[in-house]
């Protein structure tokens, strides 16, 4: 049976894949490629598109920007096009709003229909050899079909982290943040009297916001570790974390020395929040206090020592950080989590790899703590197999921030991927090793 062959196949086409398909149209024509995404379009964060909800990146650390300035692709270009440039930069915002940067994202990704199977799910990742003495992936998808491949680029997003204790809880009361917006009926119809949203990200302040604006009839309470919701680290010199040259430093480090950076830069991104957003969030609390109408509730210093169904409601347990006894009880209708997401490693909040590739765990090479070992191109090598496996904006744990979600780096990386497919493509072909797809 003839299969079609593609030098690049990419599973997912959000913000890394499509600023893979651009650096692949500007930089590499000629190799054939194809992405599977198992949503019908490419949107972004739609789970999070709230009213004044704004990116944390800035505008011009874009889908090309960084790696091609003068590129088609640009946010700046797609405000020109869209005849909004000069209304934009009238408005004097340093973060665009978030429903704006999602709609440029998808009308980049519109550029490359041709290159797209949408309504796609990828079901299964082999890799084989071939009779010839190649080797080949083979990516199965929901509809039926085989693709196969020299380069896998693998960017379908990290695995949403919730919260071990939370695991009990009956799936239609717990919703992760970044699907808050498939709940938004069940508020909007008065099924839901009362949300408590955990953690301590710019994520949980701005669903809270939300919530106290649009819903007066809920009650909200925000649970969290810490004593008050922190302020993001946005001095410029830790905004150096999203510097390609910090990425080669973070990737080169040991491990125990990778550990002490993460401590030291964990308010640049995690459990912190702009100080617009927080200064709104207190003010919102100041004004229901005044006019005496106690909906919005702040537990914190605070950990959830359990959390069971109880009839309609989910019954937590909160023991306060200065007691060992001094425990709470509070009983809501749903939980929303703004927890963050798994990266790779050993840990029980991390995972050892994307579930897709768990039949190519055995073989790929990895570091002495069971950890993949991934290198600085972002491929994963296979034992005894020339196939290039790239996880593309997955990598936190071995190249940094970067590669936590932020799009910052989003074009330089596609391009370390595609010069290291392109350097692995010529080897082959000076060695006359091409993979020939065989029936």
């Amino acid at each position: 049976m003839q299969r079609e062959h593609y030098d690049v196949v990419g599973i997912g086409f959000g913000p890394s894949n499509i600023a893979m398909a651009i650096t692949l149209e500007e930089e590499a024509a000629g190799l054939k490629c194809l992405f599977l995404e198992k949503e019908a379009n490419s949107e972004w964060q739609t789970g999070l598109l709230l009213a004044n909800s704004d990116i944390q990146n800035h505008p011009l650390r874009d889908l090309a920007t960084p790696r091609n300035p003068r590129s088609h692709y640009s946010f700046t270009n797609y405000l020109f096009e869209k005849q909004r440039l000069f209304e934009h930069l009238n408005m004097g915002l340093y973060y665009p709003y978030r429903y704006e940067y999602r709609d440029y994202i998808r009308w980049a990704a519109d550029h490359f229909d041709e290159q797209v199977r949408y309504s796609t799910t990828v079901t299964g990742v082999r890799a084989l050899t071939t009779q010839a003495g190649g080797a080949r992936f083979e990516v199965s998808t929901s509809d039926g079909q085989t693709y196969t491949c020299a380069n896998l680029v693998v960017a379908g997003g990290r695995t949403p982290f919730v919260p071990p204790v939370l695991a009990a809880v009956e799936p239609d009361k717990l919703v992760h943040g970044v699907r808050f917006r498939t709940v938004v009926d069940r508020l909007e119809s008065g099924q839901v009297q009362s949300v408590a949203v955990v953690g301590g990200s710019q994520s949980a302040i701005e669903i809270m916001i939300y919530l106290a604006d649009k819903f007066p009839q809920l009650q909200v309470h925000g649970v969290s570790r810490k004593f008050g919701y922190c302020l993001k680290d946005s001095s410029p010199f830790t905004g150096e974390v999203y510097f390609p040259e910090f990425v080669d430093l973070f990737h080169d480090s040991k491990p125990a020395h990778r550990r002490r950076l993460q401590d030291d830069l964990r308010a640049t991104n995690y459990s912190a929040s702009d100080g617009d957003v927080l200064d709104e969030w207190y003010r919102v609390r100041y004004r229901d206090r005044h006019f005496g109408q106690q909906r919005l509730h702040v537990h914190n210093s605070v950990d959830i020592v359990s959390a069971v169904s109880v009839g309609s409601k989910v019954s937590l347990e909160l023991m306060a950080a200065h007691s060992d006894e001094q425990i709470t009880s509070l009983e809501v209708d749903l939980i929303v989590t703004a927890t963050g997401f798994r990266d790779f490693g050993p840990g029980s909040h991390q995972e050892v790899c994307p579930a897709l590739l768990e039949g190519l765990y055995p073989m790929m090479e990895k570091e002495p703590d069971g950890q993949i070992k991934i290198q600085r191109d972002y491929r994963v090598a296979l034992q005894g197999m020339e196939l290039g496996l790239y996880l593309n904006g997955l990598c936190e744990s071995s190249h940094g921030m970067g590669d936590a979600g932020s799009l910052s780096l989003v074009s330089l990386r596609s391009q370390h991927i595609i010069k290291s497919i392109e350097a692995r493509h010529a080897a082959a072909v000076g060695d006359g090793a091409i993979i020939k797809e065989e029936a």
